[in-house]
């Protein structure tokens, strides 16, 4: 008798498991996209839990947001401040990692942070100083020229580009300080963390 409960449990759990899952793979959502004019921006910030950010160039002055979303876009912008904050979804399962794509012009803007608790980070642009902050995912930057400040709890750094100081590894992860590419004294300071993914830097 006692057995015959404990399978009629396990059963309605499974069960209830698998309507949650059916349930976050019918969540319908759209990709939906945004522009602001790039006079405008002087910082970015953006923050997600799951998904991953893509930072690229852009072919206008326009700074473009795009991601898929069942409601509206998280973006703000005030006081030359852009802001999107992306929080999950409450209510169901979501078995793909979604990715928030930014476009940026090509200008110097006075700060970027961008912060994920599980997804990866991409980043291709320009800033005066630019934070990346990657919990459990990996940080790849391109064509970034200045002063860096990278370190990992667990993770590894992997320099494809020339770098004056080398990386030290500290426990189970790792760190760098130095300059990427030519000093200069306007260079602009890149500060990468991860709590346990890889960081890949590239020119």
């Amino acid at each position: 008798m006692t057995k015959y409960k404990g399978n009629k449990w396990f059963v309605l759990i499974a069960a209830a498991f698998l309507i949650l899952v059916l349930a976050g793979c019918g969540d319908k959502t759209v990709e939906k996209t945004a522009s602001f004019e790039g006079s405008r921006v002087q910082q970015i910030e953006v923050k997600t839990e799951g998904q991953s950010i893509k930072v690229s160039r852009s072919k206008d002055s326009e700074v473009k947001l795009r991601m898929k979303t069942n409601g509206g876009l998280p973006a703000a912008l005030e006081a030359g401040v852009l802001t999107v904050n992306v929080e999950p979804a409450s209510g169901f399962i979501h078995l793909k990692n979604e990715t928030v794509y930014l476009e940026l012009p090509e200008q110097s803007f006075e700060s970027i942070r961008l912060a994920t608790a599980s997804g990866n980070i991409t980043f291709e642009g320009e800033g005066q100083t630019i934070m990346l902050d990657a919990d459990s995912g990996n940080i790849t930057v391109n064509g970034f020229t200045g002063e860096i400040d990278a370190s990992t709890q667990t993770g590894k750094i992997n320099l494809g580009i020339e770098a004056s100081t080398e990386i030290h590894t500290d426990g189970g992860g790792q760190s760098l300080k130095g300059t990427v590419g030519i000093a200069n004294t306007e260079a602009s300071t890149l500060s990468v963390h991860s709590a346990s993914g890889n960081i890949n830097l590239e020119k």
